[in-house]
């Protein structure tokens, strides 16, 4: 119950806004929103499968949770892309706030059970965590501009880039549960990942090799 709770007080706002605003601004809106509620209908169905094949919780957070998680994150952008034709730029807006959305959803719920934890612990989880998300949505929508035009690539590249995906989440939240040094890498590597992209979307554009159709 308390989880619906800070789900509603986050989200009423922000679906308010939906009707205040038009054009780009509104897809961002509609993309966080998207990315709150995958939050929360990911926590639903990831503990409902752990409780019914009896998982301990460090096989959850590491084999069902990344699967359960990317797959509902990319729900949302699927339907925006086949209903509208949208130009590249927005196709990176969907992906990259709707995992804002999931991120900035999740660290609220985070807090909901760690109210002893120390706060730099959970600035550090909170930032890492939401790079994570972040790096996931980032190459989700490097992948899905430059394949979506084509359509015979659309079905195998979405599997590739969702497996893709899922690994690096996977390998993430093992990186958390075996803790010690591996804890320290798993804070460092969506961080360093996230660096890689923006450098690498900034090349890109520098040499005038994005799409903008």
């Amino acid at each position: 119950m308390y989880a619906e709770s800070a789900f509603l007080l986050v989200v009423t706002p922000l679906v308010a806004c939906l009707f205040c605003v038009k054009g780009r601004p509104r897809l961002i809106v509609a993309a966080l929103v998207a990315g709150m509620v995958s939050c929360l209908l990911s926590a639903y169905i990831s503990a409902t499968l752990a409780q019914v094949i009896g998982a301990p919780a460090d096989m959850a957070a590491v084999e069902i949770s990344p699967f359960v998680e990317e797959v509902i994150k990319l729900l949302a952008p699927l339907f925006y892309l086949a209903v509208v034709v949208p130009k590249s730029e927005n196709i990176n807006l969907m992906f990259v706030f709707v995992a804002v959305g999931f991120a900035t959803m999740e660290s609220a719920f985070y807090l909901l059970d760690a109210t002893s934890v120390a706060p730099g612990f959970l600035a550090l989880r909170g930032l890492s965590a939401g790079m994570m998300h972040l790096s996931c949505g980032m190459l989700m929508s490097f992948g899905f501009v430059q394949m979506w035009p084509h359509s015979w690539l659309r079905a195998t590249g979405s599997v590739g880039l969702l497996s893709l995906s899922i690994a690096y989440h996977g390998f993430y939240n093992l990186l958390i549960a075996a803790g010690g040094a591996a804890y320290i890498v798993a804070i460092v590597t969506p961080l360093c990942t996230l660096a890689i992209m923006v450098a690498a979307r900034s090349l890109r554009g520098a040499f005038g090799s994005g799409s903008s159709n």
